[in-house]
């Protein structure tokens, strides 16, 4: 087949001119509806920004492309490839140089007709915008335009547009060029330029982290001068308050950061037993891109082998563990205005979770600050509309932003950890975990109650277990707010002294006999479990206790254990070998008797006194809860009818594709119970359906929102028809269906 003949690019210039002229620029743009659909979810009703590392480029790109296509009227055309070059004897002719006098826009035009000189196109769009800039100085981002028009979109040319809006902070629009009998066309394009890496969050090891102690000179040495206001922060009696030095270095940071192209969080403690270097401490946290490939390298979609990939994995031996040397330098941006006050000093190169349990004990968060593409989340999280009247309203109503612990421990913890009650459905494990965070909130807010001399010591305890209590309390509430079996209001935590233990009291009641009802005793059990003895796991957990004495956790243990076994048999994770059933029975064998009947309750109950408590209450929170996670169902309860939203189904169909040509041919659409549609692996039991033939033509959908789940293969315009008869409240009619 021969080759298509392109065109001249001096045809497709004046072709361009000519729509500029007549003001037909705009129209002649297709595609341009799918573009700002994508680009307007975020201002949605019911979209809840997430940080999804796979959709940095996509919606960059998006909102990029918006930016453009609203500054392609009244334009005015200032030279048609003539040189904008302030020095003599140099040459930089952009295609077509246009100025948006409404908006006071500078609008690049570059066009390439053929893939040989696409290699040039970003190095030229630098030239000019450099020269640009040249002649109005600091001319921002935002203020000067691109347009690339291209037949052909070669990999190149795709990956380094997308970089420009992606990472660079350019205002980029692709467009396809067409060409037929009738003329041209132009078709709006998103050059995403990202191979997905299935990560949903960013996994523990790639927060490294340093501690930035700030240890007082001296009050001695701020001068006389400076009046009683002035020294407000810097006396003992006002300690809970940090020094607004100490706030505008986090400024500095923040600023730095983003300068330097990093991405991470900081938080600003206060250190109440006065055991670290100084009162005030900062904690950097940056993600590490070397960790996040090993991440992805081992646990994420397949990926290519290359020599860069290969040298990477070769070292990771010495390139994991260790905090990137950019936190250090945006930190020391800081140092100026620190060193006033302060004796600033490194300290503690450690991983962020790792830091999280130590800190429990003596340190009181009290301010964060985000950077990079975490600070671009952050402040569309606490704007977003659906944040404001739903998820938080407590972020309008208090006027809170990303710097409160509320706000930035919620989102560091989300991120790092994921949301709890993932898919918004309760596992047994979810049960255990939701109580011994309610458990352990209660206990630190009842000690806490004697005396203010005794609440200021366990202050950390009890400000780290309201947080990550507050982070459960937002998912049950969306969890309460959709489901219809569950009518009784939901209580508030509430963070005043004299009303904490009575509201998280007031909270785990309506946890266990509402949300998880007695329909559900094996998660019922769960919950009372983690709740009743959440000192004693965490004690276990922390090595603080060496030995376990006989006791009502061990015996609840024991009851649970003699009921789940029973329906062992035939379970879904003995039928298919999970790896949470096979860990679970071989934590028990050693103490089983081969051949015994599992269902014999009375033959158990004699078999599991033999069991030390210790082994059971160290056990439970792993293999022995996760045995329970593949032998019992979770709790689904049926849901309303989900807002009816806009959805980027050809995302969903990347990642479809992505799973299908990385070796699942069972890749599924997954419309949770809590109203989040994406992609994701057909699980058990659902593998054992035939896998599907083309990603392009079908794929599985399975349906959390009926009170059980279920899965069917579909064609994507019969997913398209899903998705809207369940906004009206309809779901998958059965099984059946292949």
């Amino acid at each position: 087949m021969s080759a298509q003949k392109l065109p001249p690019e001096s045809e497709v210039v004046t072709w361009l001119q000519q729509l500029i002229e007549q003001e037909e620029l705009l129209d002649t743009i297709q595609g341009q509806e799918a573009v700002l659909s994508l680009a307007d979810l975020g201002s949605e009703e019911c979209f809840l920004p997430a940080f999804s590392i796979d959709y940095i480029s996509r919606r960059t790109s998006a909102e990029a492309a918006r930016h453009v296509l609203g500054r392609l009227s009244l334009l005015e055309i200032i030279s048609i490839n003539k040189s904008i070059s302030l020095t003599t004897g140099e040459v930089l002719r952009p295609d077509i140089l246009c100025f948006n006098s409404e908006t006071k826009t500078l609008v690049v035009f570059e066009v390439k007709r053929a893939s040989e000189t696409e290699r040039q196109t970003v190095t030229e769009l630098a030239g000019y915008e450099q020269e640009l800039r040249n002649m109005l100085p600091f001319l921002g981002h935002f203020d000067v335009c691109f347009v690339v028009v291209a037949s052909d979109w070669s990999t190149l040319l795709v990956h380094a547009v997308g970089s420009m809006n992606a990472w660079s902070g350019k205002q980029c629009l692709a467009l396809r060029l067409t060409s037929n009998e009738s003329g041209f066309g132009l078709v709006a394009h998103l050059p995403e330029a990202w191979h997905l890496t299935g990560s949903t969050n960013l996994p523990p090891e790639a927060l490294t982290s340093i501690d930035l102690y700030l240890a007082y000179k001296g009050i001695d040495q701020l001068g006389d001068e400076l009046s009683l206001n002035d020294r407000r922060g810097f006396v003992e009696d006002d300690e809970r308050w940090p020094p607004r030095a100490v706030l505008s270095a986090m400024d500095v940071i923040a600023r730095a950061g983003d300068r330097a192209g990093s991405h991470g969080f900081m938080m600003l403690w206060r250190d109440v037993h006065g055991f670290g270097r100084g009162r005030w401490c900062i904690t950097l946290t940056a993600i590490d891109p070397y960790a996040m490939y090993a991440w992805c390298r081992d646990h994420g979609l397949p990926q290519r082998e290359s020599e860069a990939g290969a040298f990477i994995h070769n070292r990771r031996g010495d390139l994991l563990g260790q905090t990137p040397t950019t936190v250090y330098d945006i930190a020391k941006a800081a140092f100026p205005l620190l060193e006033e006050h302060f004796d600033p000093e490194f300290c503690g190169d450690f991983q962020w979770h790792l830091k999280t349990r130590q800190y429990r004990h003596r340190v009181v968060p009290t301010r964060f600050d985000f950077w990079g593409s975490l600070g671009q989340h952050a402040r569309d999280f606490v704007c977003n509309s659906a944040v404001r009247q739903n998820y938080m309203p407590f972020v309008g109503r208090s006027q809170l932003d990303w710097t409160d612990p509320a706000v930035g421990m919620t989102l560091v913890a989300n991120l790092s950890l994921g949301v709890p009650f993932s898919g918004g459905v309760i596992k047994c494990s979810d049960a255990f975990l939701a109580g011994r965070v309610l458990g352990e909130l209660a206990v630190a807010a009842f000690n806490a109650s004697p005396d203010k001399e005794h609440a200021a010591k366990i202050e950390p305890m009890v400000e780290w277990a309201q947080l990550e209590a507050l982070r459960y309390a937002i998912e049950m509430k969306q969890m309460y707010d959709i489901t219809e079996e569950v009518v009784t209001p939901m209580p508030h935590l509430s963070n005043e002294p004299s009303k904490r233990f009575e509201s998280v009291q007031n909270l785990a009641q309506w946890v266990s006999e509402d949300l998880v009802s007695q329909r559900h005793p094996f998660h019922q059990a769960c919950f009372d479990l983690g709740y009743c003895n959440s000192s004693l796991f965490k004690l276990r957990e922390e090595g603080s206790i060496s030995h376990i004495e006989p006791n009502e956790a061990a015996k609840l243990i024991r009851s649970l254990l003699v009921a789940v076994l029973a329906k062992a048999e035939g379970s879904q994770g003995q039928t298919l070998h999970s790896q949470r059933y096979l860990r679970f029975m071989a934590f028990l064998e050693p103490h089983l008797i081969p051949g015994m009947d599992l269902a014999s309750g009375a033959a158990v109950t004699e078999v599991l006194r033999t069991i030390d408590d210790e082994v059971l209450v160290s056990g439970f929170p792993d293999e022995i809860v996760g045995g329970l996670d593949s032998i019992i169902p979770v709790v689904f309860h049926t849901t309303r009818p989900p807002h009816p939203g806009k959805v980027d189904w050809e995302w969903l169909k990347a990642g479809v594709k992505a799973l299908y040509e990385g070796g699942d041919h069972c890749p599924a659409v997954i419309f949770s119970q809590n109203g989040m549609i994406g992609s994701g692996r057909l699980q058990e039991p659902f593998r054992l359906v035939s896998p599907i033939s083309d990603p392009e033509g079908e794929v599985y959908v399975i349906d959390e929102s009926s009170a059980l789940s279920i899965a069917i293969k579909m064609t994507w315009d019969e997913v398209r028809e899903f998705h809207a008869k369940r906004s009206q409240g309809n779901s998958l009619p059965s099984l059946d269906k292949k």
